[in-house]
């Protein structure tokens, strides 16, 4: 069994190894656009698994549908093969990305008039700022904390929706947002406060936090 270093708590080092598996992947993603760019067809093979599944999640925490998820991610895909050579540059491919997966949700919700968008995993991400306890949430409390959330988002409009998806869970800086949205960094400060307070009023009617 490998030696723990002192003063290194398990949850440390797990998250240290998730971000380098992270920058490795994100370093392989870049290297497979660069190589697709060049011309390189084979490189689309190994890019399209790893490209599907970012869109997929993304697509999938703001329709709340996975059927939906899959047709959004696979059209993800098309138009990243079709419109590759339109990234300016390799570093600019995540927010050229998103930007694409975030106008085919938009496209669904104009094509349905019901907003049914739910955020299947944010408790997973937030379950330690939203709780006011130290032991872990049952099923049952997972479950209405999902409900919970949902309902909070349900209460957004597309703007402060994507500002927080974007933020909270894909974990993008408030620069980037801003960019991949064409708007002031400040209205993604003020978008993101805004979908905070919501959800926070949401929760504490429902008790999670005091």
């Amino acid at each position: 069994m490998p030696k723990q270093n002192a003063g290194q708590s398990p949850s440390a080092s797990g998250t240290r190894r998730r971000s380098a598996e992270a920058a490795l992947n994100d370093a392989r993603l870049l290297q497979l656009v660069e190589a697709f760019i060049g011309g390189e067809e084979s490189a689309f093979d190994a890019l399209a698994p790893m490209a599907g599944r970012m869109a997929y999640h993304l697509a999938l925490r703001s329709v709340a549908d996975t059927n939906v998820a899959e047709e959004i991610a696979q059209e993800a895909l098309m138009r990243l093969y079709r419109r590759v050579h339109e990234i300016k540059g390799v570093g600019a491919f995540k927010t050229w990305y998103y930007r694409i997966v975030l106008n085919l949700v938009h496209d669904h919700y104009r094509r349905n008039t019901r907003r049914d968008t739910a955020l299947n995993t944010l408790e997973e991400v937030r379950t330690v700022e939203v709780k006011s306890r130290e032991e872990p949430l049952t099923a049952l409390e997972r479950s209405e904390l999902r409900a919970a959330l949902t309902e909070a988002l349900n209460t957004l409009d597309e703007k402060h929706r994507e500002v927080f998806l974007l933020k909270e869970v894909e974990g993008l800086p408030h620069g980037e947002i801003a960019q991949m949205l064409g708007v002031p960094e400040g209205t993604v400060w003020s978008r993101l406060s805004y979908a905070r307070k919501k959800l926070l009023e949401t929760l504490r009617r429902k008790d999670y936090i005091a």
